[in-house]
This record gives C-alpha cells, sequence and structure tokens, in this order.
C-alpha cells in the first residue's frame, strides 16, 4: 500500500519536471535560433550595465557623468557612497549649502552636457559600444549605475537589476545568453506557480499538468523567453498576485503574516517590473474588494485596503521616479490619451485579440472568442443555478483583471504589438483549460474520459492551428548576428540631417568595428582628413535611408579613405542599410 501510494505522489511531480525540462529546451532552442535583437535589448544591455550612461553617447570627453559619481556621488558601491556623502556634505557646508553655486553642482552639469552627446564629427573605439553593452570589470554589481541609467527611462528597473547581476559573473563579455538563461529561469518559476495555482485551486493535478504543460510548449512562452525584456518578469508577478488573492479568498480573507508578505512581494515586484501591472493590480483588487463587501467582512476588506496602501506607498517610495515616468513622461501622456480617446477602439480590440489568441493557443480570434463566452456563460449559469459561489468568486478573480486589463491595455498603448499582453498569455490557456474541465466534470462523472477529451482538444489545436507554425519573430532571423565584419574594418555611421541618432540598433554592428564615427549628412565635411589607416584595412560606409548616398559617397572616396578604392557599393546589410565599403590600398 506504501508503495502504491508513492508511486502515486511520484508520478505527477515526474511530469511536472518533464515539463520543466522541456520548457528549458524550448527556450535552448530558440535561442540558439536567436539571430538579431530588437533595438530596446540593446538598450536593455545598456542600461543595465553601462556605468552611469543610460544612452550611447559619441565623441570623447574629458568629464563625464561617470567621473562624476565616482568623485561626488554613489560611485561603484555603498563604502564610495558614503564617503562622497560625507565629502559633500562638507563642501556643501563651507558653501553655506548653496547647492546650485556649488562645485558639485557646477561639476555635475558638466557631466551631463557631456554624457548627452548624442552626435560628434569624432572618432570613438568600438570597445567603447562594447563597454556599453556589457559589465566592465569595474562596474560589475553596481546597481547605483542601474538606477542611475533607469531615473528618466519610461520603465522600472527591476528585470534591469537582474540581467546586470547575471552580466556581472562575465566581465568584458556580452551575449545574448545572459538574457536567454535569465528568462528561462523566470519562466520555470512562473511554470511552477501556475501548477500550483491550477491545482489547488481550479482543476486539481491534471488539469494542472495540462494547463502547465500548454503554457510551457506555446508560441507566446518561446516568445516571452527570446525576447530580452521585462515581460518574463512581470508575467510571473501576475501569476503570483492571482494566487495569492485565490489562497485568500480561500482563507475567507484572513491574512496573515506569510499571506501578507506575498501579496506585498508580488504586488511591489510587478510595479516594478512593468508600470501597466498595475491596470492587472487594480482589476483584481477591485473584484476581491466587491466580493469581500458583498459578503459583508468588513474587518477583512480595511485590512486588505491597508495592505494594498502600504504595498503602493513602497513601490513609489523604492522607485520615486515612476511618478514621473507615469503621468508627466512621453510614455506616460501617450498611455493616459489613448486611454481617453475612443477613436478606433473596435480595431485596436480586434488586433490585439489576434494576438493573444495566436501566440497561446493557436486559434483564430472568433474561435477563440466563442469559446470563451460559451464557457464562461455556461459556467456562470451553472454556478448561480446550483450556487456554486466559490466557483464564481475564483472566476471573478481571475476574469475581472484580465478584461480590464485587455480593453485598458489595447487602448492605452504606443505599438499594437504582442509584447504589451504577454502577462495575459497563461491566463489565455488557463480560462478555456479549465472552463472546460469544469463543464466535463459536470457532464462526464469518470475521470479518464475528462482527461481525454481535454488532451484530444488541445491536441486538435495544436494541430490545425498555426500554433505550432506561427514561428518566434523575437529570433530576428538574419540579422546583427550574422554581420561578418573583419578586425581591421573603421565604420562611418551616416544619417539624414536633422534625424535623432537611431544607431542604436546597430550596437551590436559598431561594437565589432575598430573605431565609428556616427554623424549626420550636414556634419560629414567634419570628417574630412580625420581618417587615417594602414594597407589592408577597410572603411565601412553604413548609409541609412534618406542620405544622399551617390554624393556623399563620393565625398567619402575622395576625402576619408585616403588611398582607398571602392570594393563594394550595392550590398545592404542585415538591416536594410546600404553598406559601401572602400580597402586601403598598398
Amino acid at each position: 500500500m506504501k508503495k502504491e501510494r508513492t508511486k502515486k505522489l511520484s508520478l505527477p511531480v515526474l511530469l511536472l519536471l518533464l515539463i520543466l525540462i522541456a520548457s528549458l529546451a524550448s527556450s535552448l532552442y530558440w535561442g540558439s535560433r536567436k539571430e538579431g535583437y530588437h533595438v530596446d535589448e540593446m538598450y536593455m544591455y545598456g542600461t543595465a550595465n553601462s556605468e552611469y550612461l543610460p544612452f550611447m553617447h559619441l565623441g570623447e570627453h574629458d568629464y563625464t557623468v561617470r567621473d562624476w559619481m565616482y568623485e561626488y556621488g554613489a560611485g561603484g558601491n555603498i563604502i564610495d557612497l558614503a564617503g562622497n556623502l560625507a565629502k559633500d556634505v562638507g563642501l556643501l557646508s563651507d558653501n553655506g549649502w548653496k547647492l546650485k553655486e556649488s562645485e558639485i553642482y557646477r561639476r555635475y552639469q558638466e557631466a551631463r552636457a557631456a554624457s548627452n552627446d548624442m552626435y560628434s564629427t569624432t572618432w570613438m573605439s568600438g570597445q567603447d559600444y562594447r563597454d556599453y553593452l556589457s559589465a566592465g570589470p569595474e562596474g560589475r554589481f553596481n546597481y547605483f549605475s542601474v538606477l542611475y541609467n533607469f531615473r528618466g527611462d519610461n520603465h522600472p528597473p527591476l528585470y534591469a537589476l537582474l540581467l546586470h547581476t547575471v552580466c556581472s559573473f562575465f566581465p568584458g563579455e556580452f551575449s545574448k545568453w545572459f538574457g536567454i538563461c535569465l528568462n528561462a529561469v523566470i519562466t520555470i518559476l512562473t511554470l511552477l506557480l501556475l501548477h500550483r495555482l491550477v491545482r489547488e485551486q481550479l482543476g486539481g493535478e491534471r488539469v494542472a499538468l495540462l494547463v502547465t504543460a500548454a503554457y510551457a510548449l506555446s508560441v507566446g512562452a518561446a516568445m516571452i523567453n527570446t525576447y530580452i525584456r521585462m515581460y518574463v518578469l512581470v508575467t510571473l508577478m501576475t501569476v503570483g498576485l492571482a494566487k495569492i488573492h485565490l489562497s485568500i479568498r480561500e482563507a475567507d480573507w484572513e491574512i496573515d503574516k506569510k499571506k501578507r508578505r506575498r501579496l506585498v512581494f508580488y504586488t511591489v515586484g510587478g510595479f516594478l517590473s512593468q508600470f501597466y501591472f498595475v491596470v492587472y493590480a487594480f482589476g483584481i483588487a477591485l473584484a476581491a474588494s466587491v466580493i469581500q463587501l458583498k459578503e459583508k467582512r468588513y474587518k477583512q476588506f480595511f485590512h486588505y485596503l491597508r495592505i494594498l496602501i502600504f504595498s503602493a506607498v513602497l513601490g513609489v517610495v523604492l522607485w520615486p521616479f515612476s511618478i514621473r515616468a507615469v503621468f508627466f513622461g512621453s510614455r506616460g501622456e501617450e498611455s493616459i490619451g489613448g486611454f481617453l480617446s475612443l477613436s478606433d477602439t473596435p480595431r485596436r480590440l480586434w488586433i490585439m485579440l489576434q494576438e493573444l489568441a495566436e501566440y497561446t493557443l493557436g486559434l483564430p480570434a472568433l474561435v477563440y472568442l466563442g469559446l470563451l463566452v460559451v464557457f464562461f456563460v455556461l459556467i456562470a449559469v451553472r454556478g448561480f443555478a446550483k450556487k456554486e459561489s466559490a466557483a464564481l468568486q475564483k472566476a471573478a478573480l481571475l476574469i475581472t483583471p484580465f478584461v480590464l486589463y485587455f480593453v485598458t491595455i489595447s487602448k492605452m498603448i504606443p505599438y499594437l504589438t504582442d509584447r504589451y499582453i504577454m502577462l495575459l498569455f497563461p491566463w489565455s490557456l488557463v480560462f478555456v483549460i479549465t472552463a472546460a474541465a469544469w463543464l466535463l466534470k459536470r457532464l462526464l462523472p469518470a475521470k479518464k474520459p475528462q482527461l481525454a477529451v481535454l488532451l484530444a482538444f488541445w491536441a486538435l489545436c495544436l494541430f490545425f492551428s498555426d500554433s505550432l507554425r506561427v514561428g518566434n519573430y523575437y529570433i530576428y532571423e538574419g540579422m546583427q548576428e550574422c554581420d561578418e565584419i573583419a578586425g581591421n574594418t573603421d565604420c562611418v555611421y551616416l544619417e539624414p540631417a536633422a534625424w535623432w541618432n537611431v544607431s542604436a540598433e546597430d550596437t551590436l554592428l559598431l561594437s565589432r568595428c575598430r573605431n565609428v564615427a556616427v554623424v549626420r549628412e550636414d556634419s560629414l565635411p567634419e570628417l574630412a582628413g580625420s581618417y587615417s589607416a594602414a594597407a589592408g584595412d577597410t572603411l565601412l560606409l553604413v548609409v541609412r535611408e534618406g542620405v544622399d548616398t551617390e554624393a556623399d559617397a563620393e565625398w567619402i572616396q575622395k576625402e576619408l579613405p585616403a588611398g582607398g578604392s571602392l570594393v563594394e557599393s550595392e550590398r545592404k546589410s542585415v538591416r536594410g542599410n546600404l553598406w559601401i565599403l572602400y580597402r586601403v590600398e598598398d
């Protein structure tokens, strides 16, 4: 009997382990195929690792923000910070506490001006770009630098802090695997939470394993894993927040110390991962509050409310720059304006519904929507008829934030793309599979037929849909990793006049060059006479769209190569820029 019980207990554990291994294998497979990066991924590596330099500045400067930070600010660690604070207090005291007239403020303004230099007519080394992407030997585990880089960003810094930690173990190196392995670990934690949530609260062990497997092997999970941004982390926090709410409901809304800590952790952690998480958190808090008030659990409600208020205050205290980013930043103002506007709403909702359906179950949007409506209507009718309040409350806690987030974010987001709804990917599968299991349990008493129907349904979704064939475009096949640059290559990166610097998307390319000059077309003549090279060296001219290619190519050939000859003039780079290559003659 004991042996039989051990066997029964160990089988689900073994199956869960196999699912986690399959998830890891999926991450490694798609990671091996990743050949390029979104510009935001380059910014993520840069803001996480470049010491006190959120954006790559150009040209050489004697005094930068990094220099100021080590002289007056946070430096590289808590010891530097303590020493500089003592020095700063002394300097301010001697200056009558007039900050703007002090040496500290004057030098900071000088450093900021240098670090904000986005254009240059001078050369800089490709090593500078490599330093931007990697944690340098002196900048390892410098979390003050990460926080400084994110102070003006549209996103909170938690994911970047984790990425910087990983990169700090490999000083001076850049690799896609730093981010992909971090994402794989976070996804495994998400799967464990998702499995436990479904097993304990929604459908039992078999349904939990099916939901976990469906998400682990979905294209949506593969996309989250290979996109090196904060979306994998906010997905984890969302699943954790839902799980703790269901646990609190099961305890009749009594919140002990353990539950309180977890509620604060997932609420604050989600806020520090992605600001849009607030919409989901508000939705689940709204549903929880209505349920508690309806049941006249006023004591529990006010305790719950105090914890939420504490979490909100703690989040803002930990990251006070969030106020400016959400309400006064460019993305914040754009999002609020989109939310208040009613124009184009149906089209935006439809596009995002297609994204959600395609990357989870792989179903057409209408079929997916129809399934959700049928399941939820049947559950509501059955739940009210049988007075199954527990099932209805669980549904409310999960469906309310899902619908509120989906509708709100679809209206707010600047780009109609899947990354803004990635945190809903697990719930897309949870709803369909657990709702089907809930109904089958009442229609088919035997467990084996229930499981057979669910497995057949999932298999049909995979077989007849595009789920396995839709592809993962976050691997960017044929892009930056495919650029072949010789070690003795210098680069002039030419942009149209009056453009904002967009060379960041080619940071990896520029890091492979020996020397780099990023200039606008109207500043090109200022480079004349500044290029020198030895025999056999090459000069690569990268021309952005909008530049007068023919005229500038002739000028480059005449003024810059110093005896160079045109080797190639028609090739398009993997990013679509025109490459013109010269080689210095013997």
